[in-house]
């Protein structure tokens, strides 16, 4: 049964994870047999998983045969937010349009509010970085359903596993305030029906914290501890 796509799928699920919190850490070599013994299966869904890994941009290869977990690239995360910003209005917008439109139910505005307050919470208790991480990840996937489209959903879940490890890496305190000041009024404004406002909001959200991101890994990562 380890090689059927479901064992797969959970072997991937804790490597994802595992690479989102820095557990795996960036450029660190990836030995299959380690793996194969701490998650007490055999090697081949470990291959597989590492594979769908690689596809997903978080592995590379590393030497002969071997991979390494791809480091963060400034450059990269750049490239990404870009990608990011329309795909994120969009859902905002939808989302907005169908609170107007009296189509969301109460289950789906409710959880946009939980998010928003479980990761406020988080905030004001100086929670460590991955619990702030995940946090801004389960806040706007809360919009990704709220907005009804699935496909948006489908789309940045592949991509918050590079996002999460970039913001555990540089951690900036300053930068989070804002982000969940800006969370608040993103909120608002979807659950208020205001489809331009909170498109144009969460746009300007997604920029900004693309900019300060990169300003950020570029800082940290010319420390000598990153050289």
């Amino acid at each position: 049964m380890e090689d059927s796509p479901p064992f797969i799928e959970q072997v991937f699920d804790v490597l994802l994870f595992d690479i989102a919190f820095c557990k795996l850490e960036p450029g660190e070599r990836i030995r299959q047999s380690v793996l194969a013994s701490q998650l007490k299966v055999s090697r081949q869904p470990i291959s597989h998983a590492l594979q769908l890994l690689k596809h997903e941009g978080l592995l590379q290869d590393s030497g002969r045969q071997g991979l390494q977990v791809t480091p963060i690239e400034p450059e990269y995360m750049r490239l990404l937010f870009q990608a990011r910003r329309p795909l994120e209005a969009s859902a905002a917008a939808l989302a907005a349009q169908r609170v107007a439109d009296h189509r969301a139910n109460d289950d789906e505005c409710e959880f946009l509010r939980r998010m928003l307050v479980a990761g406020q919470d988080k905030v004001s208790a100086h929670a460590p970085a991955p619990e702030i991480a995940m946090a801004e990840f389960q806040f706007h996937v809360a919009l990704y359903r709220l907005s009804g489209n699935t496909v948006i959903e489908q789309m940045m879940n592949g991509r918050w596993a590079h996002i999460m490890r970039a913001l555990i890496t540089i951690h900036a305190r300053a930068d989070i305030l804002v982000a969940w000041e800006e969370h608040a009024a993103i909120a608002d404004c979807v659950l208020r029906g205001s489809v331009l406002e909170a498109s144009e909001l969460v746009s300007r959200h997604v920029q900004r914290g693309g900019i300060a991101l990169c300003k950020h890994l570029e800082e940290v990562l010319a420390q000598p501890s990153h050289l």
